[in-house]
């Protein structure tokens, strides 16, 4: 049997491509286990579900307020969570500080680190390590062994992809010795108690190694993200058994540690005198309220075929918006390049921004700034009329406490009384009539 590495598709031969992901020598050969006919199992004592309703002295609590929104609140006991993201974007880094933001032993175990380079990166983000301990060591059979005589309410694994089993053929990271310390570990977790954080890395496509599999069996799945050139880091949710899977935490990367993002609201804006070009937005990060910037630049072109690049949205969006402004509008840019960009390296995908991106283009043609205390949140149609977003009241609530003085949206009932002046238009055309340029 030979099985892919990146969606766990199986076959019965092995193949250069996946038939299912198309991708390129990922099939890996995968034993499965030998059955004893003559196995039996044991009858297990039934309980009643209300003898087991979770305590609150149970819950492992941090002190930052953003993993535990993340997390649902908490850290459960007895919890599997996979953490996984870019090489240096922090995942170690974070893991060591559970070790300061929870006040509970700790064991970190990685082959990856020497004990020498655990413990001069844990000097160095001035971590407290009288509750936690460290081990290099990459055999499952030998660390259980060491668990058994030494407990702690979190344990953390770096990396599933280094460590291997004497008990399962293959070389560490392969398919059948990821699956099966996974197995153990959370087994181990189950029956202990312990809150495991396994840590794993991402292929070339920037997808999570090893078999899909994997994500199946954990409890909670959690993604970092990060650009090189700025010190913020987001962490997403992709699954948790315990909670929602629509939050995000927010940190910057200072000097020493991560920190808390203070006030992730506002912190993708520039809060300096208007400028041409430059409209403000609110957009839903999963279930998360953020203020975002777009930027725009429209040039006359000396050549034949105008340029469109964008960052942060798709390049067919900001077509699209052109298309529309020149057909509904007097603002005509079939002899202006046209580039637009999303402050602070985040990809917008809601279509909600549809609004921000004509002002900011129509502001940039006009040559005139536009107010930072009015944001523009609206979808636009290809006949020119304006959509209602989703989750509208909740972008009202987030601009009205961060003191935006107005917002402009299309006409629909408006069901809560707000004090934010909110001005509603039906088409595009009547955009520019409203922003006075």
């Amino acid at each position: 049997m030979y099985v892919c590495s990146e969606c766990g598709h199986e076959s019965v031969k092995w193949q250069w491509q996946c038939e299912s992901c198309k991708s390129w020598n990922t099939m890996k050969e995968f034993h499965e286990p030998k059955i004893t006919q003559d196995a039996t199992g044991q009858a297990q004592e039934l309980k009643k579900i209300s003898d087991n309703v979770a305590e609150d002295q149970k819950r492992i609590l941090s002190k930052s307020e953003e993993l535990n929104t993340l997390l649902g609140g908490w850290m459960v006991p007895g919890s599997v969570i996979l953490l996984s993201g870019e090489p240096w974007i922090g995942k170690s880094t974070l893991t060591l500080q559970l070790a300061d933001w929870i006040k509970e032993d700790m064991i970190y175990i990685s082959w990856e680190e020497t004990e020498y380079q655990l413990s001069d990166r844990a000097n160095r983000l001035w971590i407290e390590t009288n509750n936690l301990s460290i081990l290099s060591e990459s055999c499952i059979e030998n660390i259980l062994e060491t668990l058994k005589k030494n407990t702690a309410k979190i344990l953390v694994i770096d990396s599933i992809s280094v460590m291997h089993s004497n008990q399962i053929t293959g070389t560490s990271g392969s398919i059948a010795q990821v699956r099966y310390i996974t197995e153990i570990l959370v087994h181990y977790a189950k029956t202990t108690g312990t809150c495991v954080y396994i840590i794993g890395h991402i292929n070339k496509d920037w997808n999570l190694a090893g078999p899909k599999t994997l994500e199946h069996m954990v409890d909670t799945v959690l993604y970092f993200e990060w650009d090189k050139f700025d010190n913020l880091r987001m962490l997403r949710g992709l699954k948790n058994r315990f909670g929602p899977t629509s939050e995000i935490a927010l940190f910057s990367m200072g000097e020493k540690w991560l920190q808390d993002m203070r006030n992730p609201g506002i912190e993708f804006i520039q809060w300096s005198e208007p400028s041409v070009g430059s409209s403000l937005s609110v957009t839903i990060e999963w279930s998360r309220a953020l203020i975002i910037e777009t930027e725009s630049l429209t040039t006359y072109t000396k050549f034949g075929y105008p340029k469109r690049s964008a960052r942060g949205i798709n390049t067919s969006k900001l077509d699209l918006i052109i298309a529309v402004l020149g057909k509904y509008t007097s603002i005509s840019l079939d002899s202006y390049d046209v580039y637009s960009n999303i402050s602070r390296w985040l990809k917008i995908e809601e279509p909600w921004i549809d609004l921000s991106l004509a002002a900011s283009i129509i502001s940039s043609k006009s040559n005139k700034p536009l107010p930072k205390d009015t944001l523009f949140v609206w979808e636009i149609s290809l006949t020119g009329k304006l959509k209602k977003p989703i989750q509208l009241e909740k972008r009202i609530t987030e601009a009205e406490k961060l003191w935006f003085k107005k917002i402009i949206l299309p006409k629909t009932k408006i069901t809560q009384k707000h004090d934010i002046e909110i001005l509603q238009i039906d088409h595009i055309s009547e955009l520019q009539k409203n922003l006075q340029i």
